[in-house]
């Protein structure tokens, strides 16, 4: 394990794409929180009974992973251009010649993909930290499941992106199919089975990026929005079996393709 790691590690270290969409995930994830900090220092100090984005804890765990959903699409599209380069100049066929199996080769993928989710994971833990030390003047560690399951969506939306990617074998193709997927035809398809078909309402939330974003709700989502969603226990275990179905794919594909 630790050498396929190694192995990502020296094909992504000189990679300037790694840096920069891990740095605009990092950095959009503070600068955003960071405005809407100063916008709720602001209604706090003239007394208006409206909490928006709460920063006291425990809230605040849940603000800052319902932010960083907005911005997986960072990580995702790293994920995507990572193994679409292997395509692209042919390394994976190389990895290949020089001993490294197939298994071995989307494992790697695999262990790249858990170790981006840590860094944003803990990247939430800190700056959920940050902000709600500073807004209440003490730490507490009540609320932070909703790091955890940040750190299941993070994995729902990586390891999608990771069986596109080895579908379309082409960036500008498996991109385009991750933001529309993601931003548009998830929703449009939830929706016409919900409305049109079924008319339950509730189809949509078993759909595998809505499930992770149902697990974090805006702060007021859970009772306004999304009233009718399924519980926390039901979420986890779909975005689990997706998460194992996008591995299983993953390595049934590679396994079988042509280099």
């Amino acid at each position: 394990m630790v050498n396929l790691l190694k192995l990502e590690w020296l094909k992504v270290k000189n990679y300037k794409a790694f840096c920069i969409f891990l740095g605009l995930y990092i950095i959009g994830l503070f600068a955003i929180n960071w405005i809407a900090y100063q916008f709720q220092g602001e209604v706090k100090k003239n007394n208006v009974p409206v909490t928006i984005f709460p920063y006291d804890f425990p809230a605040v765990y849940q603000t800052i992973s319902w932010v960083s959903s907005w911005l997986l699409y960072f990580p995702g599209m790293l994920m995507i251009l990572v193994i679409t380069n292997e395509y692209t100049y042919k390394t994976h066929r190389q990895n290949i010649i020089d001993g490294l199996t197939r298994q071995q080769f989307v494992a790697a993928k695999i262990l790249f993909g858990l170790c981006i989710a840590v860094v944003t994971t803990l990247s939430c833990f800190l700056i959920a930290l940050y902000f709600g030390s500073d807004y209440s003047g003490s730490v507490s560690f009540n609320g932070i499941q909703y790091i955890g399951f940040s750190f299941i969506q993070t994995l729902c939306y990586l390891f999608l992106a990771m069986i596109l990617a080895l579908l379309m074998r082409r960036s500008g193709l498996a991109l385009a199919v991750f933001f529309l997927y993601g931003l548009v035809f998830e929703q449009l398809i939830g929706g016409l089975i919900d409305y049109k078909v079924l008319g339950d309402g509730t189809t949509r939330f078993y759909f595998p990026l809505e499930a992770s974003d149902v697990l974090i709700p805006i702060t007021f989502g859970k009772n306004v929005i999304y009233n009718n969603a399924p519980s926390q226990t039901v979420l986890i275990i779909t975005c689990l079996i997706y998460i194992s179905l996008f591995v299983v794919f993953s390595f049934r594909k590679f396994q079988t393709d042509d280099l």
